[in-house]
């Protein structure tokens, strides 16, 4: 095969390729027209899979280079030429072009550079690779694989080169390993206060007065809710990048929930002026009210807490025909060019001088994962130093649905959605006040989002998740009505999820499954599945089975929901929504702590005592964990009570129980 450069000029004297080995060495008869013909067929074969070839490595984004046994470039294309920062008129003028040279020349360490090439250089015979980190070139790391090329009888003809660049990947690792090393860091500060006041209470050899305990004791509970909000909000940030945090879209009237903010605000930083600008008409999106409402809260946080007191706060919302445009403007210290970029990194804080507000590097962070959830856009800018910063986010009017995939190629959209929506039925799930809500767990994103597609359409509250532990915890948060479990999770089988979610949870389950025997099939319906649908499955029928499944478990639903509202004091229990609201804002509460506040309410005045709170709650197996009851009683008093410290709702009685006060 006569191989060409990278400019298409021949190179059939270059060592690599000569007129003796370009055709199989067979004489050739001028008395045999036969022969002829077949030798001139088999040139043109030659020729076309040489056509072929070259054009695939001309077009291909790795760099590929043929070096001959002498070390010369017997073919380069176009993306070699550029990563390495060569001219392949000027290499092939000059005769010989040493690329592991040129390779050193280009690296940021020579010397490491020369070292790693020289391992796998002076080896031609083993496939071997080597990444290096290059300055003043096209890419800043780039892996260098070697491999050798033979001929048919497998003699060394000399040796192939890829050049690919892994700039990204490098620093999608290195992104990573300083996220987790700043995490370790913002989690050791409060740890190292708690185990040293919790080390000094324990010591015996002193005797501490009360108001000495209650400060030790206080420092513990401030640093252990900044570790909890600190790894809630990691939570949260990955879970929205891995698209494994739901958002609950609803329509929301935005201008009312800017007006609600800003009100907030206005008590919380008197000292400030804060001036909204929204349109006369009432604006509509979809989105999740209780993300976008935390979007917001921190851009106000944000811009409080680095602008002078007395100073304004803009706040103006505009809209087009597809989106809506907010900014929230500050007179503040203003943000330097080199940090605008970095801003809604994880972690990442400009450095301020001294007395000014400092977080934890992470509230942006949730911003940005938050409205890019949505389909949006955030970005920041500021003229300098001293002169204040804006930012601005832009968020779509309602959520696009693109490219709804098929659970298996060839199910053609014809066959499925031709027809338009799938008809509700009459006693289907149609109140927003009793949607239904499913979870699905499954490791097939394509699935995952056609079933999701076609649930919400018949609106039921659709989860999603690819892990089983997920999936437990999403349990725990959501208590759902029905459950759709794939055979194959991206950490565990479903055998196995299905195991552990039946050690508490009666939940209804349809498997669906890959291929299997009638052997497994028994085996998922004697652990506790209910159905089970095989893929590819029909849309319609799994629709079907779920409303049957459904229909089965309404008199136990009705039962437990005939005293649909509970009130006390400014909190609200709404058992029909499984909601729980303070101030007619929603709080969100776990299964436990759902289950734990509905039994104190469901005893509303009467004391619970620690055994039988454990026994409603979790069982009567855990009567005598009395640590659960600590855990969960501070975890809700921290999300309904206004002073956890100083609770109106749940009272202790001291070495009894609980209470929940009617107020």
């Amino acid at each position: 095969m006569d191989l060409t450069t990278g400019n298409g000029s021949d190179k059939s004297n270059d060592g690599w390729w000569t007129e003796e080995n370009a055709l199989p060495a067979s004489p050739i008869s001028t008395e045999t027209t036969r022969e002829s013909e077949e030798l001139h067929i088999l040139s043109q074969n030659f020729a076309q899979e040489h056509s072929i070839l070259a054009g695939i490595a001309a077009n291909m984004r790795s760099g590929f280079i043929l070096l001959n046994a002498a070390e010369q470039i017997a073919y380069s294309n176009s993306s070699a030429e550029r990563l390495l920062g060569i001219d392949s008129q000027a290499h092939h003028e000059r005769g010989i072009f040493d690329v592991r040279k040129q390779l050193i020349s280009l690296a940021v360490d020579p010397n490491s550079a020369q070292a790693e090439l020289d391992r796998i250089w002076y080896q031609p015979e083993q496939e071997s690779f080597t990444d290096l980190a290059l300055a003043d070139a096209a890419v800043r790391w780039l892996r260098v694989l070697s491999f050798p090329v033979r001929d048919d009888p497998g003699r060394l003809l000399g040796r192939g080169v890829l050049l690919d660049d892994i700039t990204l990947e490098r620093s999608a690792a290195q992104t990573r390993n300083e996220t987790l090393a700043l995490a370790a860091h913002e989690l050791k500060t409060p740890l190292a206060i708690i185990k040293g006041c919790a080390t000094t209470l324990l010591g015996s050899s002193t005797r501490w007065d009360p108001s000495t305990l209650r400060e030790m004791l206080q420092m513990i509970d401030t640093q252990a809710d900044r570790l909890h909000d600190v790894l809630n909000t990691l939570l949260d940030v990955w879970k929205l990048d891995a698209g494994a945090q739901n958002l609950r879209r609803s329509e929301v009237h935005i201008a009312e929930l800017l007006k609600q903010a800003v009100e907030e605000w206005r008590k919380h930083a008197p000292g400030h002026q804060f001036a909204l600008l929204v349109p006369e008409e009432d604006i509509i999106i979809r989105c999740d009210a209780l993300r976008i409402e935390q979007a917001l809260h921190h851009l106000l946080n944000n811009a409080v807490a680095y602008s002078p007191a007395g100073s304004s706060i803009k706040i103006q919302l505009e809209t087009n025909d597809v989106e809506i445009r907010l900014s929230i403007i500050d007179h503040g210290i203003g943000i330097a060019p080199e940090h605008l970029d970095r801003i809604f990194d994880r972690f990442y804080r400009v450095p301020h001088g001294e007395g000014l507000a400092g977080g934890n590097g992470l509230g942006l962070s949730v911003v940005r994962a938050t409205i890019e959830a949505h389909g949006g856009k955030i970005w920041a800018d500021s003229p300098g130093i001293g002169q204040g910063s804006s930012f601005f986010v832009t968020l779509p009017f309602a959520p696009s649905l693109q490219g709804v995939v098929f659970p298996q190629a060839g199910v053609s959209a014809s066959t499925t959605l031709s027809s338009g929506p799938l008809p509700t039925p009459r006693t289907g799930p149609l109140r927003q006040s009793q949607r239904v809500k499913v979870l699905i767990a499954e490791n097939d994103v394509r699935i995952a989002r056609y079933l999701r597609a076609h649930l919400e359409e018949q609106q039921y509250r659709v989860y999603t998740t690819s892990h089983g532990i997920q999936c437990l915890r999403q349990l725990d948060l959501e208590d759902p009505d029905i459950l759709l479990l794939s055979t194959r999770l991206a950490d565990m089988s479903g055998l196995e999820l299905l195991q552990r979610l039946r050690e508490f949870s009666q939940a209804p389950v349809i498997m669906l499954c890959d291929e299997c025997d009638e052997d497994e099939r028994v085996r998922y319906l004697d652990l506790g599945a209910d159905d089970l649908v095989t893929k590819p499955f029909l849309i319609k029928e799994l629709l079907a089975r779920t409303r049957v499944l459904l229909r089965r478990q309404q008199p136990d639903h009705e039962q437990s929901t005939v005293e649909s509202i509970f009130t006390t004091g400014e909190l609200t229990i709404d058992y029909a929504q499984h909601q729980v609201m303070i101030q007619g804002r929603p709080v969100q509460l776990s299964r436990t702590e759902y289950k734990l506040l509905s039994t104190l309410a469901q005893n509303v005045g009467r004391v619970m005592t620690h055994e039988l709170l454990l026994e409603r709650v979790w069982g009567a197996e855990y009567n005598r964990e009395v640590d659960f009851i600590w855990v969960y009683i501070s975890r809700l008093r921290r999300k309904i009570e206004a002073d956890p410290r100083h609770p109106r709702y749940i009272l202790t009685v001291p070495d009894v129980g609980y209470k929940l006060v009617k107020l």
